[in-house]
């Protein structure tokens, strides 16, 4: 029985993190990355205002993911907090599209 039930446990929650990956995509990032990031950071990732991380250049995207969306959601010198602005998904997609680029 105690067998069944951490088994069971186990499946509940990788239906739960499956849920959760799937909410965010680069495929999404890629559409909220247009319409709120490509001003500054660019349409392909290079930057268009200085100062500004050229993304296609690898620029920033050395950081771990929790910095970058700590800076995302809360702004970094002349980028804008996107907190309240932006979902927890589309914050996650547009990091997972912002590391597709400059591949």
């Amino acid at each position: 029985m105690r067998t069944f039930l951490l088994a069971s446990a186990v499946v509940l929650m990788s239906g739960l993190t499956l849920s959760a990956a799937d909410a965010a995509s680069p495929a999404t990032g890629r559409t909220v990355y247009e319409a709120n990031c490509a001003a500054c950071h660019g349409a392909d990732g290079t930057a268009t205002v200085p100062g500004t991380p050229s993304f296609s250049k690898r620029e920033r995207l050395e950081k771990p993911d929790g910095q970058l969306m700590n800076a995302i959601r809360n702004g970094l010198n002349i980028m804008p907090a996107w907190q309240g602005q932006l979902n927890a998904d589309e914050m996650t997609s547009a990091l997972m599209y912002i590391r597709t680029l400059g591949r």
